[in-house]
């Protein structure tokens, strides 16, 4: 009897293994989203790819989560909490990054943080939605360091030039603060050879842009 007892425990276990592993695979394959990180210097429209994007997946019934980050900068005039930003104190933030609850995070400006909440990431994906990091190069590499599997994609300007005029014609942002983005968008072009893949975004051609960016989406299978 014991001897028998012993048989069928371990036989149970040898089926609830080939069951986990079966859900696994079905899992992987069939309900786990897609990660995609895109970067580009500001002004080069990354904003408004990603709202057509949005519109695109609800227009087609499909699940699409556009990370919203963690700041301790201060809120701002019609920003929203959960949508555009969480607005945490600093005390909150270390110990989001001690309890390693953050995908990667920077520091703009003096003592601002950002940082991308990891279980919001990883639950989106295990629930079949396609998920959009829009993070700097800094960003990027921090998340290709822990081998986690996504796909990149960097949007690029015409020219650097084609970039000035487009920060000039939005007439947001003073003389100092232009210059500013234009050194730090020479930085970004100088890696986004990096990136799996770059999209250029041409004057007025937004839309081909979109498709470009859906392509490389679409053939992308799923988060190992």
């Amino acid at each position: 009897m014991i001897i028998l007892k012993i048989l069928i425990v371990s036989k149970n276990i040898v089926n609830i293994t080939m069951f986990f592993s079966f859900y696994s695979i079905i899992t992987i394959g069939d309900f786990m989203g897609k990660l995609i990180i895109i970067s580009g210097p500001s002004g080069v429209g990354k904003g408004t790819i990603i709202n057509k994007l949005k519109k695109i997946y609800q227009d087609n019934n499909k699940n699409l989560y556009v990370s919203v980050s963690y700041t301790t900068r201060e809120k701002r005039k019609n920003e929203r909490e959960g949508i555009d930003y969480y607005f945490i104190s600093l005390e909150e933030f270390v110990k989001k990054i001690n309890e390693n609850g953050l995908l990667e995070y920077n520091q703009y400006g003096t003592g601002k943080y950002y940082g991308t909440p990891k279980d919001k990431i990883f639950d989106y994906l295990d629930n079949g939605y396609d998920v959009i990091l829009e993070i700097d190069v800094n960003g990027f590499i921090k998340v290709r360091e822990q081998g986690i599997d996504f796909t990149s994609i960097f949007i690029a300007p015409p020219s650097i030039n084609d970039l000035e005029e487009r920060l000039r014609t939005r007439n947001t942002e003073t003389e100092e603060v232009i210059n500013k983005r234009l050194l730090e968008a020479r930085r970004e072009l100088a890696s986004m050879n990096l990136y799996d893949n770059i999209i250029y975004n041409e004057n007025d051609r937004i839309d081909d842009t979109v498709d470009s960016v859906l392509k490389v989406i679409n053939e992308k299978k799923y988060v190992k």
